[in-house]
C-alpha cells in the first residue's frame, strides 16, 4: 500500500459546484477499487491524501493531473505504509470553515494558506487533524 499526498491550484474552468461532483465520484469510484483518502480545498488549492494499492493510486493521481480543473499538481508525499490514516472514507472532506482555517495557520504560521510550501511531514499532520476535526462534527 501506498499514501500519496499532492496538491493543485484550481484553473479557471473549475466551478464551485464541481466540488460536490468531484466527492461523488471520488467517493463511488475509490470505494469499488479500496482506495481511501481525504480532500481538503480552500477555494484556491487542492491538498489531497490518497492511500491503496499503487496501481490504484497512481492511476487516479493521473487523472487528477491531467484535468483541467487542475494546474499545477505536485506531489507532496509518496510512501508506503503499513496502515491507512484515512481508512474511515472513500473521500472524507471538510468545507472551508473556521476550524479548518485555524488548522491551517497552525500548520502553516500563515495566514495566507499555501500547500506548496508543506513538506510530507507538515501536509500529513494537517490533514490527520483534518480528519479528526470531521469524526468530531460527525459525532456533534
Amino acid at each position: 500500500m501506498v499514501r500519496l499526498i499532492y496538491t493543485s491550484t484550481i484553473t479557471d474552468k473549475f466551478e464551485v459546484s464541481d466540488i460536490a461532483r468531484i466527492l461523488k465520484i471520488a467517493r463511488e469510484k475509490n470505494k469499488a477499487i479500496d482506495v481511501t483518502g481525504l480532500l481538503s480545498f480552500n477555494r484556491r488549492f487542492f491538498l489531497q491524501c490518497l492511500e491503496g494499492e499503487r496501481d490504484q493510486v497512481n492511476q487516479i493521481y493521473h487523472k487528477i493531473a491531467t484535468d483541467p480543473r487542475h494546474k499545477i499538481p505536485v506531489i507532496i508525499d509518496y510512501q508506503e505504509i503499513t496502515h491507512r490514516e484515512f481508512d474511515v472514507w472513500s473521500m472524507g472532506y471538510l468545507q472551508d470553515v473556521e476550524s479548518l482555517r485555524e488548522l491551517f495557520y497552525k500548520h502553516t504560521k500563515s495566514i495566507n494558506f499555501d500547500p506548496y510550501k508543506m513538506n510530507g511531514d507538515t501536509a500529513k499532520a494537517l490533514l490527520i487533524d483534518i480528519r479528526d476535526e470531521i469524526k468530531k462534527a460527525e459525532q456533534a
